[in-house]
């Protein structure tokens, strides 16, 4: 019995002694924003609803893919949040600083708006291609009045990504949701649907 007593202390100790490494993980936002303001105000309201994300790629995991149909996440990568709220925020906050509308929400107020803007995004990962890597993303944006789909904007995006890591995808990625808002600001101001 004593012997077992000592065995337990020196288990208890050396246990103890052991030190536990702690790994960082680092957390990513996906925050993009148009800086055009020079378009002319139509003086109408849009409510941005929240995106559609897919559900396979709407978690913290960052995803990424070395070969077709296979999909791994990074074990020490995420993202802040869930990419529909990341992607809504900053869709509301690039519609409000293009000026092209007086009135952008992200949350129906159950006042009636004039447009309606329903976004889906399809993929949006990290492909890894031996030592070169590329941004994907894949997304559609329904423009909606009086409940009437009026057009949609489908946009297929992969942009080579400078270096192989999570960072320099999110960069990418950041840069690529920059493009796609710019280019959809600009579809829908130089149309005649508003």
């Amino acid at each position: 019995m004593k012997n077992l007593f000592y065995l337990l202390i020196v288990l208890l100790i050396s246990g103890c002694s052991l030190k536990q490494e702690v790994t960082d993980t680092n957390s990513y936002s996906i925050d993009f924003n148009s800086k055009n303001s020079s378009y002319k105000n139509i003086g109408k309201s849009i409510l941005i609803e929240e995106p559609l994300v897919n559900k396979s790629f709407n978690s913290r995991s960052i995803f990424y893919s070395t070969k077709p149909y296979l999909f791994e996440e990074y074990a020490k990568n995420r993202w802040i949040n869930l990419p529909s709220s990341m992607i809504h925020n900053s869709l509301a906050e690039s519609f409000q600083n293009s000026n092209l509308f007086s009135l952008v929400s992200l949350e129906d107020t159950k006042i009636k708006y004039d447009y309606v803007i329903k976004t889906s995004v399809i993929k949006i990962y990290h492909e890894v291609n031996g030592d070169k890597s590329y941004a994907i993303l894949k997304i559609k944006f329904d423009l909606l009045k009086d409940k009437e789909l009026i057009k949609t904007f489908s946009y297929d995006k992969k942009f080579l990504v400078k270096e192989t890591k999570p960072y320099g995808f999110v960069n990418t990625l950041n840069k690529i949701f920059d493009d796609v808002l710019e280019e959809l600001l600009k579809g829908i101001n130089n149309s005649s649907l508003v």
